[in-house]
């Protein structure tokens, strides 16, 4: 039996924040498509007052916003700096911009960053040399013989295998213990591609601490936080932080407890700050390291710090050092960089355009809104008006995009998926989690959809090929063709879900060449399937044991229980089976979990009918399948309905199907 457990933790934001993110930007480019085209207003505290004032006020924001914090910055000084909606809904408690102290999530990374400059500064690190030199006897396992550098880590660009850790332990665990735990194996070239990488930043952390000889928030706070007179952030957090501590809340406005940072201190993350301490970070980055007679960073290393590094295409942003470029649609022509944040109840975005010294910072203390990304979308529209340009478009011919053609699979998140192809008049199409999209190619490479979103494939000089569009965390990677087994051939009824599948690396590998299809799946092996669409690492340890067939899958079994998708001990065999064989209904609810914990809309919005019988914990789980047509040849439908045959086993040739369908049935 399976259970889902709806406690918080810090796994669902980790694990989706890719999803999260990659959801603001189809939020984001609604605006961008009907570009505001009026005159610039003034950016002037009187204006942006108003303008602040009358987004808050319109009826879909007010419905929306459990309390934010709203911070404007222009040259030296701040512009504007107010609080909306509650800190505390039952107490009815304000939020005060100045005193009301949030989690910044992933804007934590610039703080990082910014230790890691100052020791660049002071000779310790070389943005160019081997990481290797300042780990001591920690070893990062590669397999590629290429070198990784310090700013393949600011960049993202680190190529391990695995970037994400969920938070699975109810202490407190240190970062250089959880550096240690978490290590990752090196299996792309360092620099080829870009994925969102967590584990990177608390290595920076670990590095920094080990170089400096203090604990890393120790060193952020003498060296960042005290000389810019940023009283009210930690990365610790403390009685008096807490005392102020704006509450989080669910997109059903329900509080959520208090958590962990994981690492404690996180340096990719773990960070409490105010509106008011924001503003003078942001003054410093503007004024190049400087805050009145405080220096934190010279200028040509905040000049380093804020310049892209690392991007797909010259006319697509990409990463700084620390900084990236979300939601790139709304910029209107201006150079900006940012850096976002999401943890649970908690969203953040500050952005900084250095050529007119202006900055911006927003924070929501609650799920399911997209106030920041609508803000910083109606802010650029109002106060940096786009202009509005001749587009012309290159015609090239189908040859030449039959060669970019293909299955391109999110690095991040490995069952987001794009299908990319040719239409019969010559354009690109790409169908995606989001739809279906048309693109025109606006220079080599380089391409536009209906809505004006951008998209951009890149030819290695290995041959690997790369898209990014859609999705802002991670490039998404041409997949292979899938091998042939000896036993599918291309007219068998499943041949296109099993080779699906198995192009995207879910089905556990064959030595003997082949598949099976018809042999019964045993829960491990199934499990392990799953996992891998998650992009999460196996547990490196487990108690659990089973038959030897099932032993390389025991630690997928371990983190899939680990983060609730099943029941079971880990400390006992005996209360999970992890060699018995699955039955439908039991991965029909591992499906159904791993779309809920993805943000899917799991709601039946069918009428169709069940038939045969169903244990009633898997019933809406089977529904969920049933409705979204998640089967293959193996179940028909009549007028009285569907029989899934909950609970015949699951054959692997049916978990293909399922695996395969999830990818492409994708409803955000």
């Amino acid at each position: 039996m399976f259970l889902f457990k709806s406690k918080p933790r810090k796994m669902i934001p980790l694990l989706m924040c890719g999803l999260l993110i990659a959801s603001s930007a189809l939020q984001s480019k609604a605006s961008a498509s009907t570009a505001n085209q009026q005159a610039a207003v003034p950016l002037e505290a009187k204006q942006v007052e108003a303008f602040v004032d009358e987004f808050f006020n319109r009826p879909q924001n007010k419905e929306q916003l459990t309390g934010a914090a709203v911070v404007l910055v222009k040259g030296d000084k701040v512009l504007f700096q107010k609080g909306y909606g509650y800190a505390d809904i039952g107490g009815k408690k304000p939020i005060d911009a100045e005193n009301s102290v949030f989690r910044i999530a992933s804007i934590s990374k610039l703080f990082t960053a910014t230790a890691v400059m100052q020791l660049v500064e002071q000779g310790k690190i070389d943005l160019q040399g081997d990481v290797q030199a300042y780990l001591g006897d920690l070893k990062i396992p590669n397999k590629t013989g290429k070198t990784l550098t310090m700013e393949h880590l600011l960049t993202h660009t680190t190529g391990f295998d695995y970037t994400d850790s969920p938070n699975l332990s109810e202490k407190e665990v240190p970062n250089n213990q959880f550096i240690k735990e978490q290590v990752p194996t090196i299996v792309r070239d360092p620099g080829e591609a870009y994925r969102y990488d967590n584990y990177a930043f608390n290595l920076q952390g670990y590095i920094v601490e080990r170089l400096s000889g203090v604990p890393f928030s120790q060193y952020v706070q003498k060296h960042i936080l005290e000389p810019l007179g940023m009283e009210s952030s930690s990365f610790q957090m403390t009685s008096e932080l807490r005392e102020h501590l704006a509450t989080p809340y669910t997109a059903k406005k329900e509080p959520i407890p208090e958590y962990l940072s994981y690492p404690a201190e996180a340096p990719d993350g773990g960070m409490f700050s105010t509106g008011g301490d924001m503003a003078k970070f942001m003054i410093a980055q503007l004024n190049g390291g400087q805050l009145a007679d405080a220096r934190i960073l010279s200028k040509e290393s905040v000049k380093n710090m804020q310049q892209i590094h690392h991007r797909i295409h010259p006319q697509i942003p990409g990463t700084a050092y620390g900084f990236e470029t979300f939601y790139s649609n709304n910029y209107n022509g201006q150079s900006v960089i940012g850096k976002g944040g999401d943890l649970s109840g908690y969203h953040s975005w500050m952005w900084l355009m250095p050529e007119q010294k202006v900055g911006g910072f927003i924070v929501v203390n609650g799920d399911g809104t997209n106030l920041r990304e609508n803000f910083f979308a109606a802010f650029m529209d109002h106060f940096y008006p786009e202009t509005p340009k001749q587009k012309s478009y290159l015609k090239p011919s189908k040859t030449e995009l039959s060669q970019l053609t293909g299955v391109y699979q999110d690095l991040r998140i490995p069952f987001w998926v794009f299908q990319v192809t040719v239409t019969d008049d010559g354009l690109l199409n790409i169908v995606d989690p989001y739809g279906s999209h048309t693109l025109r190619e606006i220079e080599p490479m380089l391409f536009e959809d209906e809505q004006g979103i951008k998209a951009a494939i890149k030819v290695n000089s290995n041959g690997t090929q790369y898209l990014y569009y859609n999705k802002v965390d991670s490039w998404a990677k041409k997949a292979p063709e899938p091998k042939e087994y000896t036993d599918v051939s291309k007219q068998h009824p499943y041949a296109p879900w099993i080779y699906g599948a198995d192009q995207l690396g879910f089905l556990n590998p064959s030595a003997d060449g082949v598949f099976h299809p018809e042999q019964e799946m045993t829960r491990a092996e199934f499990i392990a399937e799953l996992m891998r669409m998650t992009g999460l690492a196996p547990a490196k340890t487990t108690t659990l044991t089973g038959e030897a067939g099932d032993a390389p899958y025991l630690g997928f079994v371990q983190r899939a229980m680990d983060l609730g998708f099943v029941q079971g001990n880990a400390k006992s065999n005996q209360a999970y089976n992890t060699s018995q064989i699955i039955s439908r209904q039991e991965a029909a609810i591992l499906i159904w979990r791993a779309a809920m914990t993805a943000g899917v809309n799991t709601s039946n919005s069918s009428d169709v009918k069940l038939l045969g019988k169903t244990d009633p914990w898997a019933m809406e789980a089977v529904q969920y399948i049933v409705n979204h047509g998640m089967y293959g040849p193996e179940v028909t439908k009549d007028s009285d309905g569907i029989d899934y045959r909950s609970k015949q086993p699951l054959l692997r040739q049916e978990a293909a199907v399922l695996l395969n369908l999830f990818c492409k049935k994708l409803s955000l």
